[in-house]
Order: structure tokens, then sequence, then C-alpha cells
């Protein structure tokens, strides 16, 4: 086992809620337990109240992550003291026993299994809704096979209902035009986490390296003149940010007028429908490869989780198949119930 990690060890009641794993193949089993590994010691009293930390992991098989030095986990010490860290579809654990020393590094003992982050669409369909408008925008630009072989990506994707209210406006382009306004919302090779996001900062596009201007304001930040929503959505490839306005690449000089006490207006011109809200039409949803009358499978890349807040979803059943028997590990006496954890990611390791 290598030397300065720290193991996410859920304990036994976390495996429990994730019921029945026999349903698994290995090689997802395996990937996930990985996914619990950092490459670093981090002791949770090093992590101040209210910082994160953008944490590399052992899962570094092309199958389940393309970010380099391994699919990350964030580390989120609360107001309150207690530090969270957060997976793929916001599946999130508190640590509850920190600490805890072993030949190799630390042991974190936490209160869910983390979920391997998955594909944008996935993540779209299964947890974040709000991406669809989104997604099926680059079906129908033939834009997803681009995305989806981009390394260290991160994405400033606009809501669902920045859609809505440019319906008629976006639908009307031609195919290329809209590909270009798209592009402009990926950043290539490029993993910008929120707080790496500096005011007056920029970042290069994927429209020709066009650029993206930050802008930072008492609690706000700004990507042009659009408000990140929802910030760091880990996915397969990267992460996302999640933006109130669509962007537009001949109006890279645009910037939020921070006096305002409402949303930002949009970029664009308005034209036909404009009306948002579950009950309006999700524009490009037709491009999707399934819709209302094909029913959507739920994603098998890896196992479930509870999680919390904004982007907890119900997805795949879990496996226990190719779990190693626990291990005595010398961490019996601390009397958390984490054997089935610590000695499953010993196995894989």
């Amino acid at each position: 086992m290598p030397q300065g990690i720290t193991i996410a060890a859920p304990n036994d009641n976390a495996f429990r809620k994730l019921g029945n794993w026999e349903t698994y193949n290995e090689s997802m089993v395996v990937a996930t337990l990985k996914y619990h590994i950092l490459k670093q010691t981090i002791d949770m009293p090093s992590i101040k109240k209210g910082d994160s930390i953008y944490a590399s992991t052992s899962l570094t098989d092309d199958k389940f992550s393309t970010v380099t030095g391994g699919q990350r986990l964030i580390l989120t010490k609360q107001p309150g003291g207690e530090v969270v860290f957060t997976s793929g579809f916001a599946t999130r654990g508190t640590v509850l026993v920190e600490d805890l020393k072993f030949d190799n590094g630390l042991v974190q003992v936490i209160d869910s299994v983390m979920r391997v982050p998955e594909t944008l669409e996935s993540t779209a369909r299964s947890a974040y809704n709000d991406l669809t408008a989104f997604v099926g925008a680059l079906y129908a630009t033939d834009l997803i096979t681009e995305l989806v072989r981009q390394k260290d990506v991160t994405i400033f994707a606009p809501r669902t209902a920045a859609f809505q209210r440019l319906a008629g406006t976006l639908e009307s382009m031609d195919k290329e035009k809209l590909k270009r306004i798209l592009r402009y919302h990926i950043v290539p090779g490029n993993l910008t986490h929120v707080w790496e996001l500096k005011n007056a900062s920029s970042l290069a596009s994927a429209d020709n390296g066009n650029k993206l201007t930050i802008t930072r304001h008492s609690n706000s930040i700004f990507i042009n003149a659009a408000e990140i929503i929802q910030a760091d959505i880990l996915i397969s490839n990267g992460l996302v940010h999640l933006i109130d306005n669509v962007l537009s690449p001949d109006l890279s000089d645009s910037r939020p007028d921070v006096s305002l006490t409402t949303a930002q207006p949009p970029v664009f011109t308005p034209t036909g429908a404009t009306a948002v809200g579950t009950t309006v039409p999700t524009p490009f949803a037709s491009n999707l490869p399934c819709t209302v009358s094909c029913p959507v499978t739920q994603p098998t890349a890896a196992p479930t989780a509870t999680g919390t807040g904004a982007g907890s979803g119900q997805g795949a059943k879990s496996s226990n198949a190719g779990v190693a028997p626990a291990r005595c590990t010398g961490l019996t006496g601390a009397g958390v119930g984490i054997g089935l954890a610590v000695g499953a990611m010993m196995a894989v390791l």
C-alpha cells in the first residue's frame, strides 16, 4: 500500500444503507473503493472553517475517470467545525471520527459511501435535471461526443430556465452558430474549482480560446454577466458550474451590473416564448437519446449512496461483488465499525 494517504472509510452502517451489492461487477466495486483513498495525508484540524480541499484519489482507471492524477473528492469544513466529503451526484459524507492513524497515513470515518462521478449526461438525468437543456443542446449540435473525450474539463452550464427564456432565440439559430455558443461555455484542459475563480481573472474557452472573465462581488461569482448558482458538480472528466444565463462569445466583454437586486438580464435578445418553470417545455430535450416515450434506465457506473443538497438523487443499485473480506487493520479497538471498508480498500491496493 502507498505511503502518505488518507482513507475515507464509510462505517458499516453506510454500507448497509446501500442495500444489495450483488448486481455490481468487481471492477465497479474496486473503482468505488479506490475513490475513497486520497493520495495525500490530510488531517482534519488542518482544514480551516469555510475552506475546501479538492483532493486527488487513487481512482485513475479511464473507464471511470479521465481527470489527471485521479478522480477528485471535495473536503469542506463547515462553520460548525465538522468536515464533509462531497462526491459525484452531490453525495456527501460527514466525518464521524477524525484522524485515526495507521502505518500508511490517516483514516477518516464517514457516514456515507462516496459515489464515483459519472458523465455529464448521466449526472443530468439522475441528479441535476437543471442540466437537461444544456445536454440536449450538446446532442443537437453533435458536441456531446467531443465533450466526453475531453480531459480535465470545466463547464459553465446554463440552467434549464436560462434556455427556456431564450427558447425562440436559440432554437432558431443554425447549427454552427449554436455550436459556437455552447463551446464558449466549455474550458478544456483546465479544472477550475470555484475557490480558484479569482476576481478579474479569465479562462480560455473551447471557442478558439475566446476568454471568459470572472467577477466576484460580495458573495456572488459571475462568469461574464452570468452568476454561478451551483458550483463544483463533479463529473467523470471534470466539473460543472451551473449558471443562470446563456453566455455569448460575441459579447465576451459583458459584465454584471452588481447594483441590481434581481437576476442579471440575458445578453441575448429574447424572441418568442420566454416563460420558465416545470410546466414549460425544455428546449432541446427532444434531442436526447431517450425522452418521455423512451424510459430512462438508471446509470451503472458506480454504487449510489444517500446524498444531500440540490444534487442528491436516486441512482443505480449497489453490489458487494468483489469486496474482499475485512482484515485486521489495527483499528479494531476504535469501536467505529469500519472493518469492511478498510479491509476492502487495503485489498485493492
